[in-house]
């Protein structure tokens, strides 16, 4: 695990600093997790994945240095945003070269450009290969309701969209608290009305229904506001 300086953690550049998806780690012990912020984030909020994205009907070249190897997948319309999905797996998921995976070092507008080592064999069809990309390196603030939607981190300062930054994973620090405020020695799971807000789960809760995010060792004594959990995401 990489060693991270406790002025890292407050950085939030737009520029990626660390390897996306990275885990890094604070002289005080806590545990880090390197992400994509795709939308403001504001402190304290406990952040998820986005869902997946499905593109229909992609073609594919093959690198210069060998033929063998499909390394660049296009679909003219997508107008995706330059760089967005650095680091992000990848898979053929319909058609033509279906059940293949690759991981994207970068990408344009239109094109998708993986990984040599992470290269698709079989070349794609525009007539019917489909993909879908994984938003794994990527944060957003976790859905209302779903008390079982997996977490990634726990913002520790506010972040702005398409912001770099480490999010906490294990150890330490704040999270918001929605409807009922927070207990003491409860753990914390998603499922507020809010979104990046958590509540508490109660006694007998089990885990197949909820997703915990660690216990809370501090609160406050309204709701909205941050108390301060021992947190175990990772």
């Amino acid at each position: 695990m990489k060693n991270i300086t406790f002025q890292s953690v407050f950085d939030t550049p737009t520029v990626k600093m660390a390897n996306l998806n990275e885990l890094g780690q604070t002289p005080d012990g806590r545990t880090w997790h390197y992400l994509y912020a795709t939308e403001a984030i504001t402190k304290h909020m406990v952040t998820s994945r986005p869902a997946v994205t499905g593109v229909d009907t992609v073609s594919s070249a093959a690198s210069e240095q060998d033929s063998t190897k499909y390394i660049y997948i296009t679909e003219a319309a997508a107008g995706w945003t330059v760089g967005a999905y650095q680091d992000h797996w990848v898979i053929v998921d319909s058609g033509t070269g279906v059940g293949q995976l690759g991981k994207i070092k970068d990408n344009t507008t239109t094109t998708l450009e993986l990984y040599f080592d992470h290269a698709f064999t079989t070349a794609l069809a525009v007539a019917d290969s489909d993909i879908t990309i994984l938003h794994q390196p990527d944060a957003e603030k976790i859905a209302i309701t779903n008390q079982y939607t997996e977490a990634n981190g726990i913002a520790q300062v506010t972040f702005g969209a398409a912001d770099y930054g480490w999010f906490l994973v294990r150890g330490i620090g704040g999270i918001i608290m929605g409807t009922g405020a927070g207990t003491i020695n409860y753990n914390a799971c998603p499922g507020d009305d809010t979104e990046g807000y958590a509540v508490n789960m109660d006694a007998g809760d089990t885990l197949e229904e909820f997703a915990p995010l660690g216990r809370l060792v501090a609160i406050s004594d309204t709701a909205d506001k941050a108390c301060l959990i021992d947190a175990k995401i990772m």
